[in-house]
């Protein structure tokens, strides 16, 4: 089960809070044993987000804090990230086609990000993150299907979600990537890490960028030798 955190939700009020908290909360402690589920009302949003992306025909891959979850350490997560393919980088047409199925944003105080559509379904946000060309049109076709609740979605590869957040570097998501790796191990395809983490290490200037996967993946390994 999805271990939900009804704290900061958006437009709630503190009984609502409450109320969302008591109704999807789950174990953590269960999480790696019996995979990762979705219960209402963020898994109600993950079936409608995916749904529309399903029968308009876009490309996607779930990524963020449930691509987290079911890769890595359990953690708590709030709201939904979805990566979507635009379409000859037609971003106009995109973004009108997610508003018109969606018409409540979801950040409505954050300034507007044109590769960001945030919208909220019931009492959840969900972030249409439009993808630019390149690496990102890879990342979803490389995306694999894996169960969410009842939903069999695309998710991104452990490797690109390794990639995203080490290009975010907040230290959660250095947190995150620690967790992943401790779980993939092995598994992990380290030329395609190595290729890309180096590629965005260069354009982004930031060369520690790949030293840190590399002291966090020794660090990550020795714990579980």
């Amino acid at each position: 089960m999805v271990c939900i955190s009804s704290r900061n939700l958006p437009g709630t009020s503190s009984a609502e809070k409450w109320n969302i908290g008591h109704n999807i909360i789950g174990s953590c402690e269960n999480l790696k044993e019996k995979g990762v589920s979705v219960n209402n009302p963020l898994g109600e949003a993950l079936r409608e987000a995916s749904g529309f992306l399903e029968t308009a025909g876009y490309p996607y891959a779930v990524i963020g804090g449930l691509a987290t979850q079911l890769w890595g350490e359990a953690r708590f997560t709030y709201d939904v990230d979805i990566k979507v393919l635009a379409q000859n980088t037609d971003y106009a047409t995109l973004r009108a086609a997610i508003q018109q199925a969606f018409p409540e944003p979801g950040r409505p105080l954050v300034p507007t990000n044109p590769l960001i559509v945030s919208v909220k379904i019931g009492n959840v946000v969900v972030d249409f993150l439009l993808t630019i060309p390149g690496y990102e049109e890879q990342m979803i076709k490389r995306a694999v299907r894996m169960p969410l609740g009842e939903l069999l979605l695309p998710v991104c590869t452990p490797e690109d979600l390794i990639i995203q957040k080490a290009i975010a570097g907040r230290p959660k998501d250095w947190q995150d990537i620690e967790g992943i790796v401790i779980e993939q191990r092995d598994r992990l395809d380290q030329d395609y890490l190595q290729n890309w983490l180096s590629q965005f290490a260069e354009v982004l200037e930031q060369s520690h960028i790949l030293d840190k996967y590399h002291q966090l993946w020794l660090r990550a390994t020795d714990f579980t030798d």
